[in-house]
């Protein structure tokens, strides 16, 4: 198995930490996004993470993470009742939908751009809605749907260690602060054994990055 991507993608980052959680045996690739016909002949959009498998390559982050937890079920990721893994999916799409994709409008701000006034207002306003209703789906039990360590627990640490850059960059708004439980529980990921060494290369890429745009 490989795995394509970059250390500044956070979503690259959940689909390896999942990977690294379940010890399966796969070599990461260091590949950036590309619309050369090659590569999307392997990721139809052109985008990372990518996963080559025995029988072909899969993209989107949600589809590759349910594929890992279907075809390596030694380590689980996901709870056994029907319902709780449908509770741990619908955390991840709010997550996802309506406070990553907001946030994700001032991603601008990492390469010196300017962003639009309309742009910051309405980011902000959607992403306190999303955050309003993270709020009402989360269970800190230790975890943030119960006690076991899920895929949502992956998917919106790394969601936040973008997000939230961005909103404190552009608002000085601390996301993690909304909600109840929610600062606490992100400490809590960040001190993992396999959260550190994908932080510590997501840090050196963030560097890297930040010199080459000065």
């Amino acid at each position: 198995m490989k795995l394509y991507g970059f250390a500044m993608s956070n979503y690259y980052n959940m689909v390896k930490h999942a990977v690294l959680e379940k010890g399966i045996a796969c070599e990461f690739i260091n590949t950036r996004s590309s619309q050369d016909p090659e590569f999307l002949a392997k990721s139809p959009m052109g985008k990372v993470p990518l996963l080559e498998t025995e029988h072909g390559f899969l993209t989107e982050t949600n589809v590759i993470l349910d594929y890992l937890e279907e075809c390596y079920p030694a380590v689980k990721l996901l709870p056994e009742s029907c319902f709780a893994r449908a509770k741990v999916r619908q955390l991840m799409k709010t997550q996802e939908l309506y406070v990553e994709a907001p946030s994700h409008e001032l991603v601008g701000v990492l390469f010196k751009r300017e962003i639009p006034a309309h742009v910051e207002v309405a980011s902000q306003l959607n992403a306190r809605k999303g955050l309003a209703a993270l709020g009402r789906l989360v269970n800190f039990k230790p975890w943030i749907c119960g006690e076991q360590l899920t895929t949502a627990d992956i998917f919106v640490f790394y969601s936040f260690t973008l997000s939230n850059r961005l909103t404190q960059q552009v608002y000085n708004w601390d996301m993690l602060k909304e909600i109840p439980g929610l600062n606490n529980w992100y400490q809590r990921f960040a001190e993992l054994e396999i959260t550190q060494g994908i932080l510590a290369e997501n840090t050196a890429a963030a560097a890297e990055l930040a010199a080459r745009v000065g």
